[in-house]
Protein backbone atom coordinates (compact mmCIF):
# COMPACT_ATOMS: atom_id res chain seq x y z
CA UNK A 1 0.00 0.00 0.00
CA UNK A 2 1.47 3.31 -0.97
CA UNK A 3 -1.94 5.51 0.16
CA UNK A 4 -1.62 7.58 3.88
CA UNK A 5 -4.78 7.07 5.45
CA UNK A 6 -4.25 10.78 6.44
CA UNK A 7 -2.62 13.44 4.52
CA UNK A 8 0.77 14.15 5.71
CA UNK A 9 0.75 18.27 5.62
CA UNK A 10 4.98 18.73 5.02
CA UNK A 11 4.68 22.31 4.82
CA UNK A 12 3.05 22.83 8.49
CA UNK A 13 5.69 20.06 9.82
CA UNK A 14 8.71 20.21 11.47
CA UNK A 15 12.01 19.22 10.59
CA UNK A 16 15.04 17.72 12.32
CA UNK A 17 17.24 19.97 13.43
CA UNK A 18 20.69 19.81 12.59
CA UNK A 19 23.07 18.91 15.49
CA UNK A 20 25.15 20.43 17.52
CA UNK A 21 28.61 20.21 16.98
CA UNK A 22 30.65 18.22 19.25
CA UNK A 23 33.64 20.92 21.09
CA UNK A 24 36.69 19.92 20.63
CA UNK A 25 38.46 17.17 22.39
CA UNK A 26 39.83 13.82 22.62
CA UNK A 27 37.14 10.66 22.11
CA UNK A 28 36.80 7.15 22.70
CA UNK A 29 35.32 5.52 19.28
CA UNK A 30 34.79 3.13 16.93
CA UNK A 31 34.47 2.72 13.55
CA UNK A 32 30.97 1.51 12.70
CA UNK A 33 30.99 1.77 8.66
CA UNK A 34 34.47 1.65 6.09
CA UNK A 35 33.50 1.47 2.12
CA UNK A 36 35.57 3.27 -0.71
CA UNK A 37 34.90 5.40 -3.13
CA UNK A 38 35.63 8.04 -5.77
CA UNK A 39 35.88 11.70 -4.22
CA UNK A 40 33.16 13.97 -5.19
CA UNK A 41 35.29 15.48 -8.15
CA UNK A 42 35.98 12.03 -9.26
CA UNK A 43 39.79 13.29 -9.02
CA UNK A 44 40.95 10.71 -6.41
CA UNK A 45 39.63 7.56 -4.51
CA UNK A 46 38.94 7.93 -0.85
CA UNK A 47 38.30 5.51 2.18
CA UNK A 48 35.27 6.96 4.51
CA UNK A 49 34.24 5.85 7.97
CA UNK A 50 31.89 6.21 10.18
CA UNK A 51 32.94 6.37 14.02
CA UNK A 52 30.12 6.27 16.98
CA UNK A 53 31.41 7.37 20.15
CA UNK A 54 31.31 5.06 22.67
CA UNK A 55 31.99 6.66 25.95
CA UNK A 56 30.84 9.72 28.08
CA UNK A 57 28.15 12.71 27.37
CA UNK A 58 28.70 12.07 23.74
CA UNK A 59 28.22 8.53 23.84
CA UNK A 60 26.22 7.13 20.32
CA UNK A 61 27.39 10.54 18.54
CA UNK A 62 28.15 9.64 14.95
CA UNK A 63 31.64 11.31 13.07
CA UNK A 64 32.43 10.70 9.64
CA UNK A 65 35.89 10.64 8.59
CA UNK A 66 36.33 10.80 4.36
CA UNK A 67 40.75 9.74 3.97
CA UNK A 68 42.35 10.44 0.72
CA UNK A 69 43.95 7.12 -0.92
CA UNK A 70 44.46 7.92 -4.44
CA UNK A 71 44.82 11.91 -5.77
CA UNK A 72 45.57 13.84 -8.43
CA UNK A 73 47.63 16.00 -5.61
CA UNK A 74 50.90 14.16 -3.99
CA UNK A 75 50.70 15.93 -1.30
CA UNK A 76 47.22 15.12 -0.59
CA UNK A 77 47.22 11.26 -0.99
CA UNK A 78 50.42 11.24 1.44
CA UNK A 79 48.34 13.14 4.13
CA UNK A 80 45.56 10.63 3.37
CA UNK A 81 47.85 7.84 3.52
CA UNK A 82 49.46 9.01 6.59
CA UNK A 83 45.89 9.62 7.83
CA UNK A 84 44.72 5.52 7.16
CA UNK A 85 48.34 4.30 8.36
CA UNK A 86 47.61 5.91 11.80
CA UNK A 87 43.76 4.39 12.08
CA UNK A 88 45.63 0.95 11.16
CA UNK A 89 47.82 1.33 13.75
CA UNK A 90 45.23 2.54 16.20
CA UNK A 91 43.44 -0.56 15.63
CA UNK A 92 46.73 -2.78 15.87
CA UNK A 93 46.04 -3.81 12.08
CA UNK A 94 49.70 -4.01 10.34
CA UNK A 95 49.07 -5.96 7.27
CA UNK A 96 48.32 -5.27 3.60
CA UNK A 97 44.82 -3.47 3.61
CA UNK A 98 42.44 -4.90 1.66
CA UNK A 99 39.14 -5.35 3.38
CA UNK A 100 38.45 -2.53 5.16
CA UNK A 101 36.12 -5.04 7.54
CA UNK A 102 39.25 -5.30 9.81
CA UNK A 103 39.17 -1.75 10.76
CA UNK A 104 35.58 -2.02 12.10
CA UNK A 105 34.24 -2.31 15.84
CA UNK A 106 38.00 -1.43 17.49
CA UNK A 107 37.90 1.51 19.91
CA UNK A 108 40.21 4.16 19.70
CA UNK A 109 40.84 7.65 20.76
CA UNK A 110 39.91 10.15 17.97
CA UNK A 111 41.23 14.11 18.09
CA UNK A 112 38.43 16.18 17.16
CA UNK A 113 38.57 19.90 16.04
CA UNK A 114 35.70 22.52 14.78
CA UNK A 115 36.64 23.29 10.87
CA UNK A 116 35.09 26.54 10.19
CA UNK A 117 34.98 27.68 6.38
CA UNK A 118 37.17 30.49 5.65
CA UNK A 119 34.87 32.07 3.78
CA UNK A 120 31.70 31.85 5.68
CA UNK A 121 29.54 29.72 2.96
CA UNK A 122 29.84 26.71 4.67
CA UNK A 123 28.35 26.17 8.11
CA UNK A 124 31.22 24.80 10.92
CA UNK A 125 31.61 21.43 11.33
CA UNK A 126 33.53 18.59 12.98
CA UNK A 127 36.79 17.34 11.78
CA UNK A 128 38.84 14.43 12.96
CA UNK A 129 42.48 14.77 12.77
CA UNK A 130 44.21 12.20 14.54
CA UNK A 131 43.53 8.61 15.50
CA UNK A 132 45.54 7.18 18.31
CA UNK A 133 44.86 3.60 20.04
CA UNK A 134 43.10 3.43 23.21
CA UNK A 135 45.17 3.62 26.46
CA UNK A 136 44.38 0.76 28.55
CA UNK A 137 43.17 1.72 31.63
CA UNK A 138 43.73 -1.37 34.20
CA UNK A 139 43.24 -1.19 37.59
CA UNK A 140 46.04 -1.07 39.62
CA UNK A 141 46.59 -4.29 41.72
CA UNK A 142 45.63 -3.99 45.16
CA UNK A 143 48.42 -3.32 47.37
CA UNK A 144 48.90 -5.99 50.41
CA UNK A 145 48.15 -4.13 54.10
CA UNK A 146 51.46 -3.15 55.43
CA UNK A 147 52.35 -4.30 58.85
CA UNK A 148 53.54 -1.61 60.72
CA UNK A 149 55.33 -3.92 63.25
CA UNK A 150 57.82 -5.31 60.42
CA UNK A 151 60.17 -3.53 59.27
CA UNK A 152 61.56 -4.87 55.67
CA UNK A 153 63.08 -1.36 54.42
CA UNK A 154 66.57 -1.97 53.15
CA UNK A 155 68.72 1.21 52.95
CA UNK A 156 69.40 2.14 49.52
CA UNK A 157 73.34 3.48 49.26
Amino acid sequence: MTILDKPFDCPNEEGTKPPSLLPAGTYTAEIMQADTGPTKNGRGHQVRLQWTITEGPYEKRVLFQNILIQHESEEAMRLGRQRLKDVCTAVAFNEKLQDLDVLLFKVCNVRVIVRKDKDGQYPDRNEIISVKPKLRQDPLPQQAPIDKELNDQVPFN
